[in-house]
């Protein structure tokens, strides 16, 4: 499983990181993503495993950055994105902003397939 390195939110211990900071969630979870999660309150809808999804890469973000030298701001990426790509194993379909929290949701309710 590819593991995202530099990540923003990270695990402290991880044997094959080797002294690097490991995502929370690595490239390759198969996560079943439900309709209707809330950040602070858990799913407002029934639980429904039908269809996996993949986390295929976790994508920068941009930041405004202040340019001395034209005296204007410019438009830079930084890594530690919080929006994911996910496919869908089902049909193969592609949604590239899924927030880190709506997996972690999933997630922290035992809704990841594990191998």
């Amino acid at each position: 499983m590819i593991q995202q390195y530099g990540a923003q939110r990270f695990k402290s211990r991880c044997a094959s990181a080797r002294g690097r900071r490991v995502g929370t969630i690595p490239v390759g979870t198969i996560v079943y993503i439900q309709d209707g999660t809330r950040p602070l309150g858990g799913f407002t809808r029934p639980i429904v495993c039908r269809e996996p999804w993949i986390v295929e890469a976790w994508l920068p973000r941009e930041y405004s950055k202040w340019d001395a030298a034209t005296q204007s701001f410019r438009t830079v990426w930084v890594s530690g994105g919080h929006l994911a790509q996910v496919r869908s194993l089902r049909d193969s379909r592609r949604v590239k902003q899924v927030a880190d929290w709506i997996l972690l949701t999933c997630i922290d309710a035992g809704l990841e397939k594990l191998p």
